[in-house]
């Protein structure tokens, strides 16, 4: 029987080494042991996640050299002509130029860049990532009754980016300034389909049944803001207050990247299709992503043995200790992706 995998894909800064932290990290990470419990919820006999791993390159595009700091090299008999330094240039890089040296980086060394690799979790490590979503779930549904969100000094600065809400925190701003701040209509904005009222149950057959179900839903997102800060969870999940800045540039890239490879997926590895999926607001950044996914490419070749792409679950947040389901929450999201492996 071919093996049935999870797709996960994630774009980073960090080392991609086996052995560095950033593999290492995946041996605990909640998301995955949960996204592979979904799998399964929905009939799929997942056995492991497939984690591709994109790291962005950290080139910058070249700029022109000031030209008070210019300096040229004297013309002689063999070259008679006055040039400047090796070193500097006379115009700024353009993006064609940029994106050629951005994949000239990942061809010269390709393990650099992404990497491939299986997590798989023993059913003991299954139920202690249900039993720590529990945990959180739990904390969530005390803070709401004692009406306390704590704030946590130690998040306020993450990935050198301060947080959106630091100066409401702080009493600089409110989190009702019109200018600073909506109110979204929906709680988890990375959901397509998935109502925040009824509950779809698929059974091993490969049917389902969609019903009312009033419990909240709580996805991998907001659990994983509650654990950073509670008051960060209680402004963007409760309060449903979204600032009106742009996207960081780490979630802004990471999603035109994650819109180019779902594209790539659906199409059977159309890159051409793919790169028109890309932001292309900035020219510059745009060149690097581009690089990003024609690396991507020319790494896979081709998709692999697509089952489902952007598959939005449901399943039941269930008390670990006394296996009965939650009365108030129920667990839901989206994964990039369920293949088999070999097909």
């Amino acid at each position: 029987m071919t093996p049935v995998y999870v797709l996960e894909r994630k774009t980073t800064s960090e080392d991609l080494s086996l052995a560095g932290v950033y593999w290492r990290r995946l041996g605990i990470d909640v998301q995955v042991s949960i996204y592979l419990a979904a799998a399964r919820s929905l009939g799929y006999d997942a056995t492991a996640v497939l984690y591709d791993a994109i790291r962005k390159p950290d080139l910058l595009p070249l700029k022109a050299t000031p030209v008070e700091l210019r300096k040229y090299t004297k013309p002689t008999k063999k070259d008679p002509v006055s040039r400047l330094y090796a070193n500097q240039r006379e115009s700024d890089e353009t993006p064609d130029e940029y994106f050629r040296r951005c994949l000239d980086a990942i061809k010269e060394d390709p393990e650099r860049y992404f990497r491939r690799g299986v997590i798989t979790r023993l059913e003991s490590e299954l139920d202690e990532a249900r039993a720590d979503v529990w945990q959180t779930s739990t904390a969530i549904r005390d803070a709401r009754r004692l009406r306390v969100f704590p704030r946590n000094a130690d998040s306020c600065i993450q990935w050198s980016r301060v947080c959106d809400y630091f100066a409401v925190c702080c009493g600089e701003q409110s989190i009702d300034d019109p200018v600073l701040f909506r109110k979204n209509e929906k709680k988890h904005v990375e959901l397509d389909g998935l109502s925040a009222d009824m509950m779809t149950i698929w059974y091993p057959d490969g049917t389902s049944e969609t019903k009312p179900d009033t419990r909240e839903l709580l996805t991998q997102s907001s659990l994983r803001a509650y654990r950073s800060c509670p008051r960060k969870y209680f402004y963007r999940y409760e309060l449903q207050m979204r600032p009106l800045k742009a996207d960081a540039e780490p979630l802004r890239q990471g999603k035109s990247v994650h819109a180019a490879l779902e594209s790539w997926s659906k199409s059977g590895g159309d890159l051409e299709l793919a790169l028109t999926c890309l932001d292309k607001e900035d020219p510059y950044k745009y060149a690097k992503e581009a690089a990003m996914v024609t690396g991507y490419h020319a790494r896979w070749e081709k998709p692999t043995g697509v089952i489902a792409v952007e598959k939005e679950w449901q399943m039941e947040l269930v008390n670990p200790e006394t296996g009965a389901a939650s009365r108030t929450f129920r667990l839901g999201g989206k994964m990039d992706g369920v293949v088999e492996v070999g097909a």
